[in-house]
């Protein structure tokens, strides 16, 4: 039944992308917003829906939907390198909490996780630095934590796609929750079909630190069908994800995850006139070179 609901949105939207019209620049612009690292603001609305197994009492039949708001806020600085903020405000609806004997399912609102990154890059590279973290919300799904770690980003773009590496950690920082270290790595490639069009796979490795022995990595592989379009005047990237968990804790865990964002492209509220920035030496001598003559 929850499914339903997303994949319904994914069909009628990706049918209209289909038949619209776009422009010749559509596949770097597709190849730029499959960089984590490139100054593109979008505003992201993220539907995934999540199936459970494991060996407690009734995890297989255990499903959920998180609806996420996840803003993409760039901040081109002077020196031509940017500063994106990511904070991400997801609502779960049917999350599965094992109490007893048995299951329950809540819906309410979950932590607020966030990425800051710094990035920079030339020569077809995207280097970044930065911290991810989370703030509680005191929900009854909370983890109750103040989390916080270090993030990197690598990417290289070419002529026919994009593929790169984003590895963070999170660690418990304050809040009254269980203990928390966790290192992530996503490994994301896309390739170019052309028309705005993309097909690759973007999912995150995880290491828990705290499980115990044989339970702490949670290994998925996926596949994602990618199209950035325009709707009416509104240039939009669409995405729909598919992922499998191949190795997950066994007690209980993900198994599936399907996952459909619409993401419209704009331009950051918050900074509504970015700063040229300073030319290289190169490009001075070229623009000076007339006027001295």
């Amino acid at each position: 039944m929850k499914l339903a609901f997303p994949a319904a949105i994914a069909f009628a939207v990706f049918t209209t992308a289909a038949n619209a019209q776009v422009g010749p620049n559509i596949d770097e612009l597709a190849k730029e917003l499959a960089n984590p690292g490139a100054a593109n603001a979008t505003m992201n609305f993220k539907f995934e829906y999540r199936t459970f197994s494991g060996t407690l009492p009734g995890a297989d039949n255990q499903d959920s939907l998180t609806v996420t708001f996840q803003p993409a806020l760039p901040f081109v600085l002077p020196n031509g390198h940017n500063l994106i903020f990511r904070p991400a405000l997801p609502y779960v609806i049917g999350q599965p909490a094992f109490e007893g004997s048995a299951f329950d399912s809540r819906s309410q609102f979950g932590d607020i996780a966030y990425d800051l990154l710094y990035s920079w890059g030339g020569n077809g590279w995207t280097f970044g630095a930065g911290v991810v973290g989370s703030v509680p919300t005191g929900s009854s799904i909370s983890s109750e934590n103040w989390l916080l770690g270090p993030s990197a980003l690598a990417v290289k773009t070419t002529d026919w796609g994009v593929l790169g590496l984003f590895p963070f950690h999170n660690e418990k920082v304050g809040g009254s929750g269980a203990d928390v270290s966790l290192t992530s790595l996503q490994y994301f490639l896309f390739y170019g079909l052309g028309d705005g069009w993309q097909v690759g796979t973007g999912p995150t490795i995880s290491y828990d630190w705290n499980a115990v022995s044989g339970q702490e990595w949670t290994v998925p592989f996926g596949l994602s069908v990618a199209k950035v379009t325009s709707i009416g005047k509104q240039l939009v990237k669409l995405n729909f994800a598919a992922e499998y968990n191949a190795v997950r804790p066994d007690a209980f865990a993900s198994d599936w995850k399907f996952t459909f964002t619409f993401s419209p492209v704009v331009k950051n509220p918050f900074q509504k006139n970015p700063p040229t920035p300073v030319p290289d030496a190169v490009t001075r001598a070229a623009v000076l070179e007339p006027i001295r003559g």
